[in-house]
């Protein structure tokens, strides 16, 4: 019998050695690090958006407190005649819901942020984390 011919119809040479093959492979894997590193957002980009996200929050809130006690006000004014009373009462009032919504949303981002700087401690008979944040509060 005949030995397969070296070159010819069904016969594949490779293409590089080895060693080359893993030289190309260094090269492109610190080209693609090179490419990741450059344009890989900085870290404080996110906490800065999420920092501004959570001030428009705060500020649409007090608004639409004053906005909706306003509305309030002066659609009860309209209805009964009395002007300036039940605008000027309501209005107090939506200020006043818009600032306690105002100082509920800062709590609530306190503790967020507190939670985000305490260490991990995991309690295998809490799985959901409920105990002890009641004692946190006082």
């Amino acid at each position: 019998m005949s030995e397969a011919p070296e070159s010819g119809p069904g016969t594949v040479k490779p293409a590089a050695s080895p060693a080359e093959l893993d030289s190309r492979r260094k090269a492109l894997r610190a080209s693609l690090e090179g490419a990741r590193r450059r344009h890989e957002p900085p870290p404080e980009t996110s906490a800065r958006g999420n920092a501004l996200g959570m001030a428009f929050r705060v500020a649409t809130e007090f608004v639409a407190g004053l906005m909706v006690g306003g509305g309030i006000g002066w659609y009860l004014d309209d209805w009964i005649g009395s002007r300036p009373l039940f605008f000027l009462v309501f209005l107090a009032l939506g200020a006043t819901a818009g600032i306690m919504n105002v100082i509920r949303s800062a709590y609530r981002m306190n503790a967020a942020a507190a939670e985000e700087t305490e260490p991990e401690t995991s309690d295998r008979s809490d799985p959901a984390g409920i105990a002890g944040k009641s004692e946190r509060r006082n």
